[in-house]
C-alpha cells in the first residue's frame, strides 16, 4: 500500500510540474481566444462614446506603433497589453480581421489595426489604457 502512495504521489507531482497556464508570457488571464462571429454586435455605449470591445465586455486598445496587419507588441509590451488572440480558424468578417504575429499567435485586428487588452482593466467597461503614453486608444 505505502508503494501505491508513493507512485501515486509522483504522478500527481509530475502531472503538477508540466501543467503551467503561464506559457512564459505573463498573459495567461488573456490566453482564451475571443470568440468574435459575424452576428455580433461589439461596440459598447461608454461614456467616451461607443467603442469596440471583446464579446466578453472587455476594452480593446490599439497601438500607434503598429503597422496595418503587424504587431509590434511583444515581450514586456506583451505582457501589460496583451493581443486579443483568435482561434486558429477564426473568420474575417467587415472590419475585423484576423493577423498572424511573429510569435505564431492569431490576432484579431479592426480595420487592418491589432488589439489589445489593458492589464489594468479589471472589468468590462474599464477604459483605464486609453490615451495610455499617448500612442494606446481604445477603439471608437
Amino acid at each position: 500500500m505505502a508503494i501505491f502512495r508513493i507512485i501515486a504521489a509522483s504522478v500527481v507531482a509530475a502531472g503538477l510540474a508540466g501543467c503551467s497556464s503561464d506559457h512564459g508570457s505573463g498573459m495567461e488571464h488573456h490566453m482564451m481566444p475571443a470568440n468574435y462571429m459575424a452576428s455580433g454586435d461589439y461596440m459598447r455605449s461608454t461614456e467616451a462614446g461607443k467603442i469596440l470591445t471583446t464579446p466578453e465586455g472587455r476594452t480593446v486598445y490599439t497601438f500607434d506603433h503598429d503597422a496595418a496587419g503587424a504587431s509590434s507588441c511583444y515581450g514586456d509590451c506583451a505582457e501589460e497589453w496583451a493581443p486579443v488572440t483568435a482561434a486558429a480558424d477564426a473568420q474575417p468578417f467587415g472590419e475585423m480581421s484576423v493577423i498572424m504575429r511573429t510569435d505564431g499567435m492569431h490576432q484579431w485586428a479592426y480595420d487592418g489595426k491589432p488589439l489589445y487588452l489593458y492589464d489594468d482593466d479589471d472589468a468590462p467597461g474599464d477604459m483605464e489604457g486609453d490615451g495610455e503614453g499617448g500612442v494606446w486608444h481604445v477603439v471608437k
